[in-house]
């Protein structure tokens, strides 16, 4: 069966569990923007239930995609003294043409191309995950498949909706990739974060795995001296001759494999003269292993972003959700829902993944042994902050009860006598209190 993008809005859409998604902090839904896209472009749609966001999107000429953006003060508005951006998801787009090493641009961006390189994008959304969690404490997270060259990573813990635009900002400038100023390699910053998360084995891991085994990065001689020309060694005249004998042994290789086993082995020789030149290889590693993320997609609170589950509209196929543990096994060519040759139980398989990170409905946390569940937990700190309000309550309408006198209630401050000093004499007459009535 074949769809139509407005086919698909029509009838295929999951409404229903999006709204659940978006809604999933307590969020009012009539305070979340939604934008569409289609004939012409409407922003600052506002809606009240899912059926209301059907309705809309089904109706709406030309309908292409849809999008969210920021969660309102009141309903969304372009006027700021009526209502602003108060809220949003914290989300993260990573594209694969920003990858200048995978020359998409260069002979045109295929669906076909872009899933032989998803380890690129399985590396970034890795390592973007495990920084989230180390460094910033975000767990609730959920990767989306882009539709075609990449994967939107959405962050729903309430700390890290309720961010600023600086803080967002700051956030990406932690994890991104940013390259030196030849942009042959990544800075050394980004070193520096990889060192202090403990991830070298891991990139080095995944780049001789993924990237030089299952995407067959030096089976080619150009990108064999593409790599060679990004480590930028043959500048300096201590290397120049090494440089060269190791860019003429690699073209002589076989493999990938034996490829980069020469690289790595020639530059930890060339170390032992030159120390700095493994760090080098590690900045020229993070060019291709490293995110290289969109920052104006993270930074901006009043930012729009993709629906999960969008209608691409050049390859056809669903933005779904991807398990967040099993990304590197995905296959987008194979378990993306299409609309050209749509199967409902790869859609159902894929919307198991579309929630927020935590347990999916129906699925209890897991309890511990001696703590029991969240829920039980929860029920016991209640009880005792009942318990003490309670007591609080019952020691406030003692004392009311009792007669006061207001000098009692500061203490006998006459009686001790001053540091150093004899009590002085009173002079004036103690009266009866009007707040205690007379005998």
């Amino acid at each position: 069966m074949q769809a139509t993008p407005q086919e698909y809005y029509q009838h295929l859409y999951p409404y229903q569990k999006l709204v659940e998604l978006l809604t999933c902090n307590g969020d009012e839904l009539a305070n979340i923007e939604f934008a569409l896209e289609g004939d012409v472009y409407k922003r600052y749609l506002s809606v009240r239930s899912a059926a209301e966001l059907k309705a809309a999107v089904s109706s709406f000429p030309g309908i292409a995609t849809v999008h969210f953006g920021a969660v309102y003060s009141y309903k969304p508005s372009s006027n700021p003294r009526l209502s602003v951006p108060a809220r949003r998801v914290l989300s993260f787009d990573i594209d694969l043409t920003d990858k200048a090493w995978l020359e998409l641009g260069q002979s045109g961006v295929t669906a076909a191309r872009c899933d032989k390189a998803w380890p690129v994008c399985a590396a970034s959304v890795e390592i973007l995950k495990r920084l989230l969690k180390e460094a910033f404490g975000y767990t609730r997270i959920l990767v989306v498949y882009s539709g075609r060259r990449g994967a939107h990573v959405h962050v729903f813990d309430q700390a890290a909706m309720s961010l600023c635009s600086e803080a967002r900002a700051a956030i990406v400038a932690y994890i991104n990739g940013n390259a030196t100023k030849d942009e042959l390699r990544c800075a050394s910053g980004v070193r520096q974060v990889m060192i202090m998360h403990d991830m070298r084995k891991d990139v080095y891991r995944w780049f001789r795995r993924a990237f030089v085994g299952g995407m067959g990065l030096f089976d080619g001689c150009a990108a064999r001296a593409e790599f060679i020309r990004r480590l930028a060694l043959d500048k300096y005249e201590s290397l120049t001759r090494a440089v060269g004998m190791l860019a003429d042994e690699v073209t002589r290789l076989d493999t990938g494999k034996e490829v980069w086993e020469c690289i790595r082995k020639k530059l930890v020789d060339m170390s032992a003269v030159e120390p700095w030149v493994i760090e080098q290889l590690d900045c020229t590693l993070l060019a291709y292993v490293w995110p290289a993320l969109d920052a104006n997609v993270t930074r901006d609170i009043a930012h729009l972003t993709k629906v999960p589950f969008a209608c691409h509209a050049s390859s056809g196929r669903v933005a779904c959700a991807v398990d967040a543990d099993a990304f590197w096994e995905f296959e987008p060519g194979r378990q993306a829902p299409q609309t050209l040759a749509w199967d409902q139980h790869t859609m159902d398989a894929a919307l198991a993944h579309f929630h927020d990170g935590t347990a999916p409905p129906g699925e209890p946390m897991e309890e511990d042994e001696e703590t029991g569940s969240v829920e039980e937990a929860a029920a016991e700190v209640v009880a005792e902050v009942v318990a003490l309000a309670e007591a609080a309550v019952a020691a406030a309408a003692a004392a009311a009860a009792a007669p006061t006198d207001m000098e009692d209630l500061a203490g006998d401050a006459r009686a001790k006598p001053r540091p150093g000093n004899q009590p002085r004499k009173l002079s004036w007459k103690r009266k009866q209190s009007p707040l205690v009535p007379l005998d």
